[in-house]
C-alpha cells in the first residue's frame, strides 16, 4: 500500500529538506480549468457533475505520484500506491456537513457507483467529523480533500493547515462554473506540500485535469 521512501537515495531529498522545517511549507495556487465536456456528458446521462469533476481531480492526483507522497506517523516520507478522497457532504439547508471518505478507482463507472452510493447514505444526525475521526495509520494519509462551492466563483482561496508544519496531503476547493469566451470553466485552488510538489507538478496537475474533463 505504501513505500517507505530511502531519504538517501531519493530524487526530492534536497527539496525535501529545504522546506520540511518551513512554518508553511505548502504552496498555494488556484487555477482554472474547462469543464464543457464534462458537464455535457454528465447531463445526457442525468448524472452527477460534481462527481465527474472529483473523479478527473482524484485521478489526476492518482496519476502524478509526486501528489502521492507523505510523511507518516513516524515522520517517514513515503509512497502511497493509491490516494482515495475525503470530501464535505452538504445534508441540510442550514449548511452542516458530514466528512465523506471515497475509495478511489480508475473505473469512472464503479467510481461513480460507489461515490454516489455513500453520498447517498449519509445520515443528517452523524457527527460530521466521524470519517475524520475514525482514520488508523494505514489510513489517515493517503487522501486529498475536496471541497465544493458550487454556488461561489473565486479567484483565490486559503485554506486551513491542520499543522504547524504544513498539511498531510494536499487541500482543493472547487468554485462555481462560469461561461467565459464560450467556454465553461471553473476555478480549483489547491495547497499541497512544497517539500513534494514543484510547479512542473501542479502544471501538470491542472492540464491532466482540464484533459479529463474536455
Amino acid at each position: 500500500m505504501k513505500q517507505i521512501i530511502d531519504m538517501e537515495t531519493w530524487e526530492r531529498r534536497d527539496n525535501f529538506n529545504f522546506f520540511r522545517t518551513f512554518s508553511n511549507p505548502s504552496v498555494s495556487i488556484t487555477s482554472e480549468v474547462a469543464c464543457g465536456g464534462a458537464k455535457a456528458r454528465a447531463k445526457a446521462a442525468g448524472e452527477s457533475f460534481f462527481l465527474h469533476y472529483l473523479y478527473a481531480i482524484l485521478r489526476a492526483a492518482n496519476e502524478i505520484k509526486e501528489f502521492r507522497y507523505r510523511i507518516d506517523a513516524q515522520d517517514r516520507v513515503v509512497l502511497y500506491d493509491w490516494v482515495d478522497v475525503m470530501i464535505p457532504v452538504k445534508v441540510n439547508e442550514s449548511g452542516k456537513f458530514l466528512s465523506v471518505r471515497i475509495p478511489y478507482d480508475a473505473d469512472f463507472g464503479t467510481f461513480y457507483r460507489q461515490a454516489k452510493e455513500l453520498i447517498d447514505g449519509v445520515s443528517p444526525d452523524a457527527d460530521p467529523y466521524a470519517n475524520e475521526k475514525g482514520r488508523n495509520e494505514d489510513t489517515e494519509f493517503n487522501l486529498v480533500n475536496i471541497s465544493a462551492l458550487p454556488d461561489l466563483y473565486f479567484t483565490a482561496a486559503v485554506t486551513a493547515q491542520q499543522h504547524r508544519n504544513g498539511n498531510d496531503y494536499p487541500l482543493m476547493t472547487v468554485g462555481k462554473a462560469v461561461m467565459r469566451e464560450g467556454q465553461l470553466i471553473m476555478p480549483i485552488s489547491l495547497s499541497v506540500h512544497h517539500g513534494f510538489v514543484d510547479g512542473y507538478h501542479i502544471s501538470l496537475f491542472f492540464k491532466t485535469i482540464e484533459e479529463l474533463l474536455k
